[in-house]
């Protein structure tokens, strides 16, 4: 059965800071590999210049183009949530045909409309800057995707793909041992970062930190079972404070040894002695990294990663690279 798409657009909360009229094009593309897109509005202050030159790639795709003024430096934050919020009610009340909605924001204002389209029976997807999207947003969504795995790649997409309901599953062979060892490492970065480590922020924080995870395709039909098999494993434990359960690393888990931590640590070196003659770190093209990495006997396919622009986001998930898109060109630097 085909699927009905309709679009929101937060313009100001997922905002491409390079090759913006690109990424309209890849986020077309991505609404349509949903279904057929029957709505789509945007939402910014399209008399400020960044946004200004958006407009012919929005009207191109007959996009509504809704105005939302800034006052003095600082957008009407309440005025764009709720007009967003009031359109997407007015579709689903009277254009019941709509049954994916896609948004793209990580604003965790909008929970209680994500909240709404599931009790109405609808697909929620959000697209979203990973760095800064609300956990407790994107539990609520049935798929979510980093903005920037959206825009056209010049790579050959590789992936082994099995897409259900609107979603896309990266398949891989890799080991259960190999994500137990992710699902520590994810614990690990909230409680540096002393943020919760409740099973259900972990599994968020987790598919952020690694886009395409599933449990299901490596034999685990709930989340419970896959971190009960982590902890008999050895790489988490379970503590229970009286109020919530939390997830701590283990034993087998080592921040330093892990082949991702190795592959990471090798991609920062290899960053830092290309920036050996400049005074702070450069943008590379991907193609020249990737060749610099598997000089190191570095291959990113062999930990999951079915192209080389999923490795660099990872990175750049966990804080260690900055991306940038250029036409059809991809460029990374260290932070």
């Amino acid at each position: 059965m085909s699927h009905n798409v309709a679009i929101f657009w937060d313009v100001e909360n997922v905002k491409p800071s390079s090759s913006a009229n690109l990424f309209i094009q890849g986020l077309w593309d991505y609404a349509e590999g949903l279904g057929r897109v029957v709505s789509a509005y945007a939402y910014a202050d399209w008399g400020m210049l960044g946004y200004k030159q958006l407009g012919p790639s929005l009207a191109s795709l007959h996009f509504n183009m809704i105005h939302v003024p800034f006052r003095g430096r600082r957008r009407d934050k309440n005025s764009a949530d709720m007009h967003l919020t009031n359109d997407c009610l007015d579709l689903l009340r009277f254009q019941g045909h709509i049954d994916i909605f896609l948004l793209l924001t990580g604003d965790s204002d909008f929970r209680p409309l994500v909240m709404n389209l599931k009790k109405a029976g609808k697909i929620t997807h959000i697209v979203c800057d990973i760095k800064n999207a609300s956990n407790d947003l994107l539990r609520l969504a049935d798929n979510f995707t980093d903005y920037r795995d959206i825009f056209p790649s010049e790579e050959e997409d590789e992936d082994t793909i099995e897409e259900s309901a609107g979603k896309r599953t990266i398949i891989t062979a890799y080991s259960n041992e190999y994500w137990f060892e992710r699902l520590a490492e994810t614990a690990s970065i909230l409680r540096k970062e002393k943020k919760a480590t409740d099973p259900g922020n972990v599994k968020i924080s987790m598919k952020k930190l690694n886009q395409g995870f599933d449990e299901k395709p490596l034999g685990y039909k709930r989340w419970g079972d896959f971190i009960a098999s982590a902890s008999r494993a050895g790489y988490v434990n379970m503590e229970y404070d009286g109020k919530q359960s939390a997830i701590i690393p283990g034993m087998q888990f080592s921040q330093e040894k892990g082949s991702l931590q190795i592959a990471l640590k090798a991609l920062v070196e290899t960053l830092t002695e290309m920036d050996e003659r400049a005074s702070q770190p450069e943008f590379h093209r991907y193609a020249l990294v990737s060749s610099k990495l598997k000089d190191k006997g570095i291959n990113t396919k062999t930990l999951g990663f079915s192209q080389f622009k999923k490795f660099i986001l990872s990175a750049e998930a966990r804080g260690l690279v900055e991306t940038q898109v250029e036409k059809l060109a991809s460029f990374v630097k260290r932070l």
